[in-house]
Parts: structure tokens; C-alpha cells; sequence
């Protein structure tokens, strides 16, 4: 989806820079006289230029703002994924420390036993 926004920009670009291009050829041969219908092609070109100019500017508008979506989507799945790591962090910390008081706890009871069987 970037690359498609990058791809509609650079066709703005160059569509923009065509523009200025031909209103300066155009100009240089506005200094001449040239004929009527020459003026109307122009006329009629850079009108075309300026719609082209527009829609490309329309597609850039709704690309940028679909990419902008997808990168919140993105950013928002990155916390809840970083959140669920937390988590899961915090539960496999809270199941060592059980088993470590379980461990301890049969410990305890085996060393209450032996003191038992060696002081009856």
C-alpha cells in the first residue's frame, strides 16, 4: 500500500513538472505568433494536465489515508501483542514461584518426617 502511495506521487510529480514544462514552451511561443488552434491544444492539454493533476491528488488523499488506518491497525496490534507478552511473562514467573514454594513445601515435609523417624 506504500509503495502504490509513492508510485501516485511520483505520477503527481510528473505530471506536475509536464505541466510547468509545456506553460513554458508555451510561453516561449507566445513571443512568436502561432496559430489559434495551436493555442487551443495547448489550452486543451494543460486543462487535462490540471483534471489528471486533481485525480492523482484525490487517489494520493484516500491511499495516504487507508495507509494511516493500516498503521494504527499495526501500531495498536503491536501493543496488544507486547501487552499479551507481558502477560504471559507474569504467568510463567508466578508458575516458577508456585512451583518453588511446592518444591520447598515437600522439602520441609520430608526433613519433618526424617526428624520424626530418627527422634521416635
Amino acid at each position: 500500500m506504500q509503495n502504490h502511495l509513492y508510485a501516485r506521487q511520483n505520477e503527481l510529480q510528473d505530471i506536475n513538472s509536464s505541466g510547468t514544462k509545456n506553460k513554458e514552451e508555451l510561453q516561449t511561443r507566445l513571443q512568436q505568433s502561432i496559430p489559434g488552434r495551436t493555442l487551443d491544444l495547448y489550452d486543451r492539454y494543460l486543462q487535462s494536465l490540471g483534471i489528471q493533476s486533481g485525480f492523482q491528488e484525490k487517489i494520493i488523499s484516500e491511499t495516504s489515508e487507508k495507509v494511516e488506518a493500516k498503521r494504527s491497525e499495526l501500531i495498536e496490534a503491536m501493543k496488544k501483542r507486547r501487552v499479551m507478552e507481558i502477560l504471559k511473562d507474569r504467568d510463567i514467573i508466578e508458575k516458577k514461584r508456585k512451583a518453588l514454594k511446592d518444591e520447598i513445601a515437600l522439602i520441609d515435609e520430608m526433613a519433618s518426617t526424617r526428624w520424626q523417624m530418627r527422634n521416635s
